[in-house]
């Protein structure tokens, strides 16, 4: 497995940065993840996240508050293309405070922070 960064884009309501996120499913195929995004951010509970994947392993996705408890599971809501995945967030109601986003798929984990107002 090998992150390779590649660039950094901030502007007042969106923060993204390109890198490319390397595994192998369990037949030995590479599959990656790159091109994150989580918008807007700071949010008021809703948001988008947004990424390309190619690969054919089950991702899951699940929103954590800064404490580590699981506020919302959004594995099932994930919306696919040809190689781009996305997802509307609605957290109903949250806390003001910082959120993590957390993508798994194969044997890699990646998060991502998101801020509530």
């Amino acid at each position: 497995m090998g992150i390779l960064l590649v660039s950094i884009f901030v502007s007042r309501h969106v923060f993204s940065h390109s890198y490319l996120l390397l595994d192998e499913d369990p037949a030995g195929v590479e599959q990656t993840i790159s091109e994150v995004k989580v918008y807007p951010n700071p949010s008021d509970g809703r948001f988008k996240v947004t990424f390309e994947y190619s690969g054919q392993a089950k991702i899951k996705a699940k929103v954590f508050d800064i404490t580590g408890k699981q506020v919302k599971d959004i594995s099932e809501d994930l919306v696919k293309s040809e190689r781009s995945v996305t997802v509307d967030v609605d957290l109903e109601s949250p806390s003001s405070g910082i959120y993590f986003v957390r993508i798994e798929f194969g044997k890699s984990i990646l998060t991502k922070k998101i801020i509530v107002r």
